[in-house]
């Protein structure tokens, strides 16, 4: 009996000198540097300053002070200067590809190569699991803190089994912030990010995630029971105060892998809305569809750095015809040199 204790003592020991030496181990592989968030009161979640990795393929990643995904804090704006912000969720934020071939740095590149007579700053406000209903608050935010935007880019979000989620008042919204905070908390183990979010991200942590939020596992089962008529207030309320401070709105209607016509009622209300409204509309389903799936797909919704090359044209085209920003100019040299990073990945 009395070697019981010494026993579960050396368990102990061993067990934490394991634990430690995989949390160490792993770092150097990128582990224990995924973008964290903070919980908000208005934005429930909002990415923390960091240099780190993304969680798919491990690319470099950057959160600048401002909580945007922008190598620089944003100053004041200058004589001259035209700031562009496009919102949306992990598509726009770039799943799984660096800071320099998300199509929010192709088009500040683009724009700054072929339009000499502005200085184009280009910011990427999208955020990881954002449904549409967050990605316009977040719109409104921006203007709201005064990061002086000239263009406001409404990138689709197919995150729509979430859509309710800001509707939250309350001890529910302050259930689900606990949950974010205590998130963010264990997302900053090595052993947490190898283990339940990459090693098993299909098996539990996705999983996980739909326990914390109804319909996340497979967003597609909440279609039916989409409230259209919410989801078009929303957009008129975005597009009223984009109107009010002086900021442009562009839609822009992204889809998922071997997506060949419109196939979510938010999707083609986007459309209806741009039209109703004559709002710029980038429809990238009909720009895809008749391109190489694969080439442009990382996995069913994420676009790789070629896909996200082809958005960065077709909002090049719509912007450069805004105020005659652009008189002239191509924006391929700048396209051929992402297409030819895609083609070495």
């Amino acid at each position: 009996m009395p070697r019981k204790p010494h026993r579960f003592l050396r368990f102990l020991f061993w067990f934490v000198v394991v634990v430690v030496a995989l949390e160490i181990g792993l770092r150097p592989f990128g582990y224990g540097h995924y973008v964290l968030y903070r919980p908000d009161e208005r934005m429930l979640w909002l990415p923390l300053p960091i240099h780190g990795v993304t969680e798919a393929g491990h690319k470099a990643i950057t959160i600048s002070p401002d909580g945007f995904r922008y190598k620089e804090k944003l100053e004041p704006k200058k004589d001259g200067q035209v700031r562009i912000f496009d919102f949306g969720d992990s598509v726009t934020m770039g799943w799984g590809v660096d800071d320099d071939s998300t199509f929010s740095a192709d088009l500040e590149r683009m724009l700054n190569s072929s339009c000499p007579k502005h200085q184009f700053q280009v910011v990427n406000a999208g955020v990881n699991a954002y449904p549409n209903s967050l990605v316009l608050e977040r719109m409104k935010k921006v203007i709201d803190d005064n990061y002086q935007p000239d263009i406001a880019v409404y990138d689709y979000s197919g995150n729509t089994a979430m859509e309710g989620l800001v509707d939250k008042q309350g001890a529910d919204r302050e259930k689900f912030l606990g949950r974010v905070r205590w998130k963010g908390w264990v997302r900053r183990s090595a052993i947490y990010n190898f283990f339940i979010e990459d090693l098993l991200r299909y098996v539990v942590y996705y999983r996980l995630k739909h326990l914390l939020v109804a319909g996340s596992l497979d967003t597609g089962q909440a279609k039916q029971e989409l409230d259209v008529d919410k989801f078009n207030a929303r957009m008129n309320d975005a597009f009223k105060y984009c109107q009010a401070h002086n900021v442009k709105m562009i839609m822009l209607v992204t889809g998922t892998r071997d997506e060949r016509a419109l196939d979510h009622p938010f999707q083609q209300a986007m459309l209806d809305f741009g039209r109703e409204h004559n709002l710029p509309v980038v429809n990238m389903i009909d720009t895809w569809k008749s391109m190489d799936q694969g080439q442009l797909f990382q996995d069913h919704g994420h676009p790789t750095p070629l896909g996200h090359d082809t958005i960065a044209k077709q909002l090049f085209t719509t912007i450069s015809g805004i105020d005659s920003y652009c008189s002239q100019g191509s924006p391929l040299t700048v396209s051929q040199q992402s297409a030819s990073k895609a083609a070495g990945n």
